[in-house]
């Protein structure tokens, strides 16, 4: 194990002392501020990150007013808004606010708010943004730049106000100041486009305001993407040209560096498939052509061995670990205590961010700490009044999660699986390429049973009778959901048998999907790889629909790569003697490939509920949790299972 020395040491940023090297980024996953300013579930949430020892709160990104003609109303799109409304006007702006700086200095650590112009309704020229949409924006005139500038120093003299020890300017993905910088979006040819100099205008001239209304005292930082990643726009080099002319210009206290773009490929917000830390190399460039400022990476650092070797050796200052300190707040305390294997790693998978900001959840959410989003209500979780003797069957996310909790509050827990080891579905989902790290959360569980006292008995079928000769007080059944299948006459598979590696699939299987998620890319991926050709027939108009926005575009990148066929609106008539008839879904127009040899079926699953059923009334407590009661995510599992584990 290697000494973790470095991420602890205190780092002088500006006039800010910060504690240690770990950062809590700004993300934006709607903890609260139901009126937009701080409340008790905003404040909660951010402390618990604080309170487990990291050194800079970042909390959510503030969203400055656009200048909007009259009549002209604001424009919410998915990530972004253009909106008239001026939070820092607030009448309670000041004493909210404070009430928040104030909990995190109690805590030791400094709190840093980010100010951005987050839209694509008002930009520098009249080009497409974003990879994702045809919106083009309207090409901001001279009097709307200016008013667009004066709020950054508008909004950092009331953050001062308020407590704030930095305010961080927001330069990157999607954000107004990135359109500026980037020859791809800024095609003017007046003093805000053309040359790097005209380019990085906007940027400086943004600090300059903040300067100019704001303390001297208050830190100035920039949020930077270190390479566009686009054809046509700004690549490392240049970035690193634009960033040191910008710090040259005005004094910049410390700068931001992530790298990619929120739709395409790679995503700044990188997902497991992309490994830790991907783009740690790029911040280290921006740290060569800045010198003297302080470089922070944040970029999937889930791990404080990973984080140290950074800092160690000297590649950035200090690093973000956001999505690692929403997995478990306690990580940096646990990493100073040298409990490495206590920490429950983020695995990478994005529902916190892809699923909330950008999809159907609209509050805080993670697969694998049910906690996020109810800070307030596991506060304080009470012992329980009668310990119990429980049987959990089934050793999946729902079950680890009722049997953990339940034995954190003193019931006597018996967790029973047929599986050789506990995990579930997650197992499985670590089989496919680049998805191993599904594998930290089953290990991860497994210390913590091991330390609370659970018994696991793994490797033996469980049916009612077992579990009643345990003479049970409370069953909890989390017996997951298994694979749904389609019927033909040739030879077929569902996805699980291919990911245990049960299926001989021949040289071309075709993939039959009625599944908007990661079943079907997951599997398709899996199949390519070994050297066997993939064709998919798709229930509607596109394959991972459903995947969240950050994960898409390296799932398709992937497909392509291996040259898996997809068939969107199709449907599976039959198959026989190697030929797959299909027809559209919509118009009946038939399909036929030849030379099949298996097909595989990716159509979602359907709860495994017998247990459950079978010990209806013939216990004295029964739970039915997870993809048991009702096949949905990992987040979904845990929270259920959790939440049981507390009603015991």
């Amino acid at each position: 194990m290697a000494q973790i020395e470095k991420l602890f040491e205190p780092i002088q940023v500006g006039s800010m002392t910060v504690p240690n090297r770990i950062v809590e980024t700004t993300y934006s996953i709607n903890s609260g501020r139901a009126d937009g300013l701080p409340d008790a579930p905003f404040i909660e949430h951010h402390l618990q990150r604080a309170r487990g020892g990291a050194g800079w709160i970042g909390n959510e990104t503030w969203v400055l007013p656009t200048p909007l003609p009259p009549g002209r109303g604001d424009e919410i799109l998915p990530g972004t808004g253009a909106v008239r409304f001026a939070i820092y006007r607030h009448p309670e702006f000041v004493p909210r606010v404070r009430a928040f700086t104030d909990a995190v200095h109690h805590c030791g650590a400094v709190c840093v708010m980010q100010l951005t112009h987050l839209q694509s309704l008002m930009c520098p020229s009249p080009v497409s943004l974003p990879l994702s949409s045809d919106y083009i924006p309207h090409e901001l005139e001279e009097h709307e730049i200016e008013a667009m500038l004066d709020t950054y120093g508008e909004a950092a003299a009331a953050f001062a106000a308020a407590g704030a020890d930095a305010v961080e300017i927001h330069c990157a993905h999607e954000a107004v100041p990135e359109w500026f910088l980037s020859p791809l979006s800024n095609r003017r040819d007046d003093r805000w486009g053309g040359s790097r100099d005209n380019r990085i205008r906007f940027v400086v001239e943004a600090v300059r305001r903040v300067r100019a209304a704001a303390p001297a005292a208050l830190n100035v930082g920039l949020r930077i993407n270190a390479d566009q990643c686009r054809e046509g726009g700004y690549d490392l080099a240049e970035m690193a040209r634009m960033a040191s002319d910008i710090c040259g210009a005005e004094r910049v206290d410390y700068l931001n560096v992530d790298v990619g773009s929120t739709w395409g490929k790679p995503s700044y917000i990188a997902p497991m498939q992309y490994g830790v830390a991907p783009f740690a190399a790029h911040a280290g460039e921006i740290k060569r052509a800045v010198r003297s400022v302080p470089v922070l990476y944040a970029g999937r650092v889930n791990d404080p061995e990973v984080a140290e070797a950074l800092l160690a050796d000297g590649v950035v200052d200090l690093v973000g670990m956001t999505r690692a300190m929403l997995a478990d707040p306690e990580m940096p305390r646990k990493a100073r205590e040298g409990r490495l294997g206590a920490i429950r790693k983020c695995i990478g998978c994005n529902t916190c961010i892809g699923r909330v900001v950008h999809g159907e959840v609209k509050t805080p959410l993670c697969a694998v700490n049910p906690v996020v989003g109810f800070e307030a209500e596991w506060a304080k979780v009470e012992p329980a009044q009668r310990p119990k003797d429980v049987v959990v069957v089934g050793a999946g996310p729902a079950g680890i999660e009722a049997a953990r909790v339940a034995a954190g509050r003193g019931h006597r827990v018996t967790l029973l699986d047929r599986a050789d080891e506990i995990g579930g579905m997650i197992r499985l989902a670590a089989r496919a390429p680049k998805r191993e790290a599904f594998s930290y959360y089953p290990e991860f569980a497994a210390g913590e049973l091991e330390r609370l006292g659970v018994e696991v008995r793994l490797g033996q079928a469980v049916d009612e009778q077992d579990v009643l000769a345990l003479k049970p007080q409370a069953v909890v059944a989390a017996t997951g959901a298994r694979p749904r299948r389609g019927e033909c006459t040739g030879p077929s598979f569902d996805f699980a048998q291919v990911l245990r590696g049960e299926a001989e699939l021949g040289k071309r299987a075709v993939l039959v999907s009625e599944d908007d998620h990661m079943i079907t890319p997951s599997v398709a991926d899996f199949i390519a790889a070994s050297g066997v050709e993939v064709v998919i027939l798709h229930k509607w108009l596109s394959i991972a629909d459903q995947v969240e926005r950050y994960t898409r575009g390296i799932v398709f990148y992937r497909l392509y790569q291996h040259g898996v066929v997809i068939h969107p609106s199709t449907r599976l008539v039959s198959f026989e003697s190697g030929l797959v008839r299909g027809a559209n879904v919509l118009t009946g127009a038939p399909i036929e490939i030849g030379g099949v040899d298996s097909v595989v079926w990716s159509l979602g699953m359907e709860a495994d509920d017998g247990l459950a059923r079978a010990l209806r009334d013939r216990v004295p407590e029964l739970y039915n949790v997870g993809s048991s009661f009702a096949p949905r995510f990992i987040a979904e599992a845990t929270q259920h299972g959790a939440n049981v584990g507390r009603l015991l």
